[in-house]
């Protein structure tokens, strides 16, 4: 049992002076303790972010990052949880290649869910321990589709139709990722929406939404940059801005890729960004910086992806699970440490929160210099 005591954010009553009880789960949560660990004064111990969209990549794609880095990457940036996306080799639409999946996962050095892809295989799918299924546009004018949409679990949502993957990326517009909502039915989340409208239709069907740093700050310019859905326009960016007040989540759509791929001709480079580790401390920037309310970034970072998930994780309360990240107010240029994709677009952005310490399942996955291999486990299972 360890003892932790310091400024922390507590459900309805914000931040406060209190002592957390906890191994693997919030035991106490008390006014005074006899502490194991004191928080430094500028120090503030938050509920452990939820990343609920990420490419962790592993298996057949392991040359672009493994387990072990991206897991890394995440508790360097505050991250306690990922939810890891299906489109690897081999493809995770088969009871095979999840199992397959979920071994490897169990190397990762925070806690995670598995998505499965769309196939034939979805009964046998539902009795997994996964989280749910990820639709791509292409998935949409799939047969299979019909029984994922009969599925109780969650389903992410890749708001583009499948004519988006035709030609030029130019003609990936707006209208497609609106179209995409249409399609659909049941219990979706819509993930990295660009654009306000996006988000209104996807509360106004039912869906939960999540945005992500990227589709909020760059446009594109070259194949650094270059991801799916594409970057809109400065005005569709700008009104996206919105929607911090009323989405449910962010989420990085951690997505990397070599270098070397990254500087191939803009036709063939492969969209993505890797920056699982800014998204925390850009958010908890935006709240030192006075844009957003402690409030509303522990709803977009911690208790709204955990509650898509169905999780009993994203608040620091008893029963809960221990996971934890403390930020602190301090001025730097953000800059990837573990991640096998070394640079990334958002290098050099000036934030003014730092993750200093991550605690993953009650053990420190992060200290502010080194992580440690703490073992995560599937939240699911």
């Amino acid at each position: 049992m360890l003892r932790v005591s310091g400024k922390c954010y507590l459900e309805g009553r914000g931040l406060v002076e209190a002592c957390i009880e906890f191994d693997r789960v919030i035991r106490k949560v008390r006014s005074h303790c006899v502490p194991d660990l004191t928080l430094r004064s500028d120090e503030l111990l938050m509920p452990g972010s939820v990343d609920l969209h990420v490419h962790v990549r592993g298996l057949g794609l392991s040359y672009k990052e493994d387990v072990s880095s991206a897991t890394s990457e995440a508790a360097y940036g505050g991250v306690t949880l990922v939810g890891d996306m299906p489109n690897t080799h081999p493809y995770l639409n088969t009871a095979e290649a999840v199992l397959e999946k979920l071994r490897e996962m169990e190397r990762s050095r925070i806690d995670f869910v598995v998505y499965a892809g769309v196939g034939s295989e979805t009964k046998k799918l539902d009795a997994m321990p996964i989280a749910g299924y990820k639709v791509f546009p292409e998935d949409l004018e799939r047969p299979e589709l019909e029984d994922v949409l009969s599925s109780s679990k969650l389903k992410i949502l890749h708001p583009e139709v499948p004519n988006s993957l035709q030609g030029q990326r130019t003609l990936r517009a707006l209208w497609q990722e609106l179209a995409s909502l249409r399609l659909v039915r049941g219990r979706f989340h819509v993930t990295h929406c660009t654009s306000k409208e996006t988000v209104e239709l996807a509360h106004g069907s039912g869906f939960t939404a999540d945005l992500t740093p990227h589709h909020l700050l760059l446009h594109e310019s070259d194949c650094w940059d270059k991801v799916n859905p594409p970057l809109r326009d400065e005005t569709t960016r700008r009104a996206l801005w919105d929607s911090l007040w009323v989405a449910e989540a962010v989420v990085s759509d951690h997505a990397p890729h070599l270098p070397e791929e990254k500087r191939w001709h803009y036709d063939i480079c492969p969209p993505g960004i890797a920056a699982i580790s800014f998204t925390t401390p850009f958010i908890y920037s935006l709240v030192f910086r006075g844009v957003l309310s402690v409030d509303r970034a522990v709803q977009l970072l911690s208790k709204g992806p955990a509650t898509i998930l169905g999780l009993k994780m994203g608040e620091i309360a008893e029963g809960f699970a221990a996971n934890f990240t403390v930020v602190r107010r301090e001025y730097w240029r953000y800059s990837t440490a573990y991640t096998k994709a070394s640079h990334t677009p958002l290098d050099g952005y000036p934030l003014n929160a730092r993750v200093t310490m991550t605690f993953v399942q009650g053990k420190v996955a992060f200290d502010g210099g080194e992580v440690y291999p703490v073992r995560g486990v599937n939240a699911i299972a």
